[in-house]
């Protein structure tokens, strides 16, 4: 699959023919398998993994991952390192960043789910958003134990109650860490 650069301007050559000088160079495309297939080699009995990959039709290759414990700078050293020794750039020109996930991006991939089962997290679904702790993941829906003000009777008194809510995926909009810091006072 080879594909050409972007021209500048439109070509017509003297013999007649639609054959491009060879100063215009062609790029191969990187195909997401290979970068998959590499990332999956170098995690392979770790507890890190793809939250995202995308390759850009200028195989510009941005990779994001994660981790349940953390994935610092040297991890992504390393793996960008590895990537990169295993591609020819004599065949394919690229572009190659390797990064974690920021704490601020919301959830794309069901395993940051588990990761932060037990920690405060919200979710935004179309109806409204939730706020408290994140209590269960399965494949089909997330439960969020979270507070809320309700009017209870006879007086409509309102009062702050305690629910555990069952969220399907299908519904969740974003759903994000809460940062919270522990300080102390001196």
């Amino acid at each position: 699959d080879w594909r050409k650069l972007v021209i500048f301007a439109p070509w017509n050559n003297d013999w007649g023919d639609d054959s491009v000088p060879s100063f215009f160079a062609q790029v191969m495309a990187i195909e997401k398998k290979t970068i998959e297939d590499l990332v999956a080699k170098f995690t392979e009995g770790t507890d890190m993994f793809l939250v995202s990959l995308s390759i850009s039709p200028a195989n510009v290759i941005v990779v994001e991952m994660d981790a349940d414990t953390s994935v610092d700078i040297d991890t992504c050293v390393n793996l960008s390192n590895f990537i990169e020794s295993n591609l020819d750039r004599d065949k394919e020109d690229f572009e190659l960043t390797v990064m974690s996930v920021s704490l601020s991006e919301p959830f794309k991939v069901r395993r940051q789910y588990e990761k932060n089962k037990g920690k405060m997290v919200t979710v935004t679904t179309a109806a409204r958003k939730y706020l408290g702790e994140l209590l269960e993941v399965t494949d089909e829906s997330v439960t969020v134990r979270h507070k809320d003000i309700v009017k209870v009777p006879p007086k409509n008194k309102k009062k702050e109650m305690e629910f555990e809510t069952v969220i399907p995926f299908a519904d969740i909009q974003k759903t994000e860490c809460v940062l919270q810091f522990k300080y102390k006072l001196i």
